[in-house]
């Protein structure tokens, strides 16, 4: 029995020299912050408001009035502090600008609803007309 148990040990330690070796110290810090800047981002998605365009442009704002009425710190910190909001104010309307929202489907009753008609004479008149004006542009 004890040859048995002799030989289950060296065979254990034997596994352990072929472990793969320890990862690197950069590796395992940057694995580390990686996952808490994970957990961080994923707290304050749950718990912070949504940021969005409206609420940055009213931050831009709030910061241009404050600096020009109060000029906290001197003239220069505030004439930093109103080129931030105007930066600020600026990002968000360009950003305002270029969002494009997906349609929202029209319901009623949980049905969805054709505002207008695929079919009918408006439409005929229409696809006649764009066809129209295709052609007459490539003439030119």
């Amino acid at each position: 029995m004890s040859d048995r148990l002799q030989q289950e040990i060296e065979e254990i330690l034997g596994k352990i020299e072929k472990f793969p070796p320890k990862e690197p110290r950069g590796r395992r810090i940057h694995r580390t912050l990686s996952r808490w800047a994970s957990s961080v981002g994923q707290w304050a998605a749950s718990h912070l408001p949504h940021i969005t365009v409206g609420r940055v442009m009213l931050v831009g704002i709030a910061l241009i009035l404050a600096a020009y009425f109060f000029e906290f710190g001197g003239q220069s910190i505030a004439r930093t502090v109103i080129v931030a909001g105007l930066v600020l104010f600026a990002a968000a309307f360009i950003l305002s600008l270029r969002r494009r929202y997906p349609r929202l489907e029209q319901r009623w009753r949980g049905q969805p609803v054709e505002i207008h008609p695929q079919s009918g004479v408006g439409l005929r008149l229409r696809t006649w007309w764009d066809r129209w004006r295709s052609r007459r542009r490539s003439h030119r």
